[in-house]
């Protein structure tokens, strides 16, 4: 006899034999509630009151206990589409109370994570434990009941699981890059970003095995589109350790001898000389420690200086907003400095400029003009700048007298 088969880690479906049910097919959302409720709570009994709570919240009904009888209607002959037995009903009513069929030879997805995830601490060895692992990650096609996220009961739901799962993704990579399977880790990563985007651990590995394996083309491609992800799409910083991977990207990255002409055609194309010069923070070390030495030698003023977008109001900017606003001031800071400056993005809501043979008084005023600009051009922005400045360069310290 056929098992059901109960996916709810990612699209929800129902199987039997050759049969499924989706959650695409046209029927109601409430249908759907309560099956998806019952079935997540498959261990226990639910009330009358608690799946007419679950529907309809604090909305009067004329007649909620006929709505939910209806439901449940409804909700029996989508299912009886299945074809299982007729002495196999998948929800069953006893004494005012509903629950999934506990006789129902069934397996559900979440209930088979939970189980891989107990038997993992109970490994008596890393490979064991990745084994276990690898088999949990891939059972895992995305977070409990994704298109329903947003429902109160669905969320602490998701987020448990969501948590488990990069709880064993971290443990997974960290044990494969500790053993240097890097094209396994590499596949584990991929599977990983369509569940996460936004976890610089999981970038930090891919990157770093990407680096062993010697693919450092695609190393610094990925770098550049996290950095992108991360700052510009959702106002938020890397941890210091993903930043400080850049030098690897860039470091010793000499894999052919190159002809003069076409060296000399790949550094005149990188930038148009329009503007003040945009690169990573990493870079723009190099680059400050560069123009520190030049200015001790020469004796020319150069000024570091910082500036904060920040709201007008107590609350935090919201991602959106933020990334709007970092993109306006980018653009601000490129056209008011002359294309010998350089400047980088330092935090989510911070860029750090070098101004190079510049005063303190003339450093003031370039600030001073970009923050005018800012609110000429942008009127609407519920921000406010703020910046800092000093002399680049350590302080030297007083000499003894003779």
């Amino acid at each position: 006899m056929d098992k059901l088969k109960i996916t709810m880690l990612g699209d929800f479906s129902m199987s039997y034999g050759d049969k499924t049910v989706t959650e695409q097919n046209k029927r109601s959302k409430k249908m759907w509630t309560l099956l998806q409720f019952m079935i997540a709570n498959h261990n226990r009994e639910i009330s009358q009151n608690e799946l007419i709570s679950l529907l309809w919240g604090s909305k009067e009904s004329d007649n909620p206990v006929g709505a939910l009888k209806t439901s449940l209607h409804r909700l029996r002959a989508c299912l009886d589409t299945l074809g299982l037995p007729d002495d196999a009903e998948i929800i069953v009513n006893s004494m005012g109370t509903y629950s999934l069929n506990s006789r129902l030879d069934c397996e559900i997805d979440f209930d088979e994570f939970d189980a891989l995830y107990k038997k993992s601490m109970l490994a008596q060895s890393e490979k064991e434990k990745t084994t276990v692992y690898l088999q949990a990650i891939d059972l895992y096609k995305g977070d409990f009941l994704h298109r329903s996220r947003s429902d109160s009961w669905v969320t602490p739901i998701n987020n448990y699981y969501h948590s488990l799962y990069l709880r064993i993704v971290h443990d997974t990579i960290d044990i494969l890059y500790k053993h240097k399977y890097y094209k396994e880790l590499i596949d584990v990563c991929k599977k990983a970003f369509d569940i996460e985007k936004l976890d610089d651990r999981i970038h930090l590995y891919y990157v770093k095995a990407l680096l062993d394996i010697d693919e450092k083309a695609a190393a610094k491609q990925h770098y550049t589109y996290v950095m992108d992800l991360f700052y510009n799409k959702n106002g938020i910083n890397p941890s210091p350790e993903f930043v400080a991977l850049y030098e690897k990207t860039v470091k010793d990255d000499n894999t052919y001898n190159a002809d003069f002409g076409i060296l000399k055609g790949q550094l005149d194309s990188i930038d148009d000389g329009i503007g003040a010069y945009y690169c990573e923070f990493a870079f723009f070390k190099h680059v400050y420690q560069l123009e520190i030495r030049d200015a001790v030698r020469s004796g020319r003023p150069t000024n570091l200086c910082l500036l904060t977008a920040v709201s007008k109001t107590q609350d935090d900017l919201e991602s959106k907003q933020l990334n709007r606003i970092m993109t306006k001031l980018s653009d601000c800071i490129s056209s008011s400095l002359r294309s010998r400056d350089v400047y980088s993005r330092y935090g989510a809501s911070q860029y750090v400029l070098l101004l190079s043979n510049t005063t303190k008084e003339q450093a003031e005023m370039v600030l001073d003009r970009i923050l005018k600009r800012f609110k000429r051009d942008n009127p609407k922005m519920n921000c406010t700048l703020l910046y800092k400045f000093d002399k680049a360069g350590k302080p030297k310290l007083p000499q003894e007298a003779k």
